[in-house]
């Protein structure tokens, strides 16, 4: 097919990394970040926002189509989900906070989280600790518990970046045998990422991650308005024309505004202490140079009265003699009887 990326057809499950088929008419967004129509106060917020992500993830049937689309499981129910889900570790640990976690009616738990920032931190070994953050609790201590009572795991890790650099719109990962690739390990993990940089794709995953990016019908990038993005909508709008969400909005954004200010005094008193040093540091030198002088002004002023007290008849002549050198011109008789 002219224009698709081999790399992401359907192929047998041998591969460790599964990228949906492309389109015909497949290429890059236009842009990325948070869309042309993004405002941080107006109706056009978007689900790439983690705050507008978790309020509407919050409701089990928008859950239930993000899940039964990237997963491909037009059944799929859940009947728990939780937003902002923290998984403790023990004191002085790293905890974790999942943007929203669900478990479906075989107990699978399935988490996502949206992610803006993929440069500063290393997104393949965060959702690692998450995956072993999300096994820890489940176990009971005791000789009755058996590890086979592990529930299966769903990962989803939702980018504006391609961290594989392989232009799919969704890398599925699993554990396989590399010496018989058909061979699963059948440990029960699964982790998926989704890139919106890329439109090749299913058109189904496709248009979701286009509407995540710009949260509107008339996104011209959605290539299938299909019925479960249309239901999502529907929720999303609720969400907006809400009272909580305006009150959550403002308190997040509240909360932004005070974290920055307090950023802003620290980072300044940083910046202080660091040019304090660096003033201290220019001033130091200065002053080195001027005791220096003025040591080695006092020392040749001692060595010359020493010298020419040999040779002079008094203390008077021996001043008259230094203050003939334009250095010593200011030199007092008095010091220079102190040191004769």
């Amino acid at each position: 097919m002219n224009g698709e990326n081999n790399a992401c057809r359907d192929h047998a499950p041998a591969s460790p990394v599964e990228c949906l088929p492309s389109r015909p008419d497949s290429g890059e967004s236009a842009g990325f970040g948070f869309g042309p129509h993004t405002g941080p106060l107006g109706e056009d917020d978007n689900l790439s926002d983690y705050l507008l992500f978790q309020s509407v993830m919050e409701n089990t049937e928008a859950y239930e189509c993000v899940l039964s689309i990237i997963l491909e499981e037009p059944e799929l129910k859940l009947k728990e989900v939780q937003v902002e889900k923290v998984i403790p570790n023990e004191r002085g640990k790293r905890s974790v906070k999942l943007d929203v976690m669900g478990i479906d009616l075989s107990g699978r738990r399935i988490g996502a989280e949206m992610q803006n920032d993929s440069e500063h931190d290393d997104l393949r070994k965060r959702i690692r600790f998450y995956q072993a953050m999300t096994d820890t609790p489940v176990l009971k201590s005791g000789k009755g518990t058996r590890y086979r009572d592990l529930p299966a795991t769903c990962l989803i890790m939702i980018t504006q970046e391609d961290l594989f650099e392989k232009d799919c719109a969704k890398y599925i990962f699993e554990e396989r045998c590399q010496g018989i690739p058909e061979l699963p390990l059948g440990d029960g993990t699964m982790k998926i990422f989704l890139n919106m940089k890329s439109k090749n794709g299913k058109p189904e995953t496709v248009s979701l991650l286009q509407y995540m990016k710009d949260t509107r019908l008339e996104n011209p990038e959605i290539l299938v308005k299909d019925e479960r993005i249309l239901r999502l909508d529907r929720i999303v709008t609720e969400v907006k024309q809400s009272e909580e969400w305006e009150v959550r909005k403002m308190s997040i954004y509240s909360t932004a505004m005070e974290r920055g200010t307090e950023v802003g005094k620290q980072l300044g008193i940083e910046i202080g202490r660091e040019l304090g040093i660096e003033i201290g540091k220019e001033l130091g030198k200065e002053f080195g140079k001027e005791l220096g002088a003025a040591i080695g002004r006092e020392n040749g002023l001692k060595a010359l009265v020493k010298t020419l007290k040999k040779l002079l008849p008094d203390a008077e002549a021996v001043w008259m003699a230094i203050t003939e050198n334009d250095s010593y011109k200011d030199v007092s008789l008095d010091r220079i009887k102190q040191l004769y």
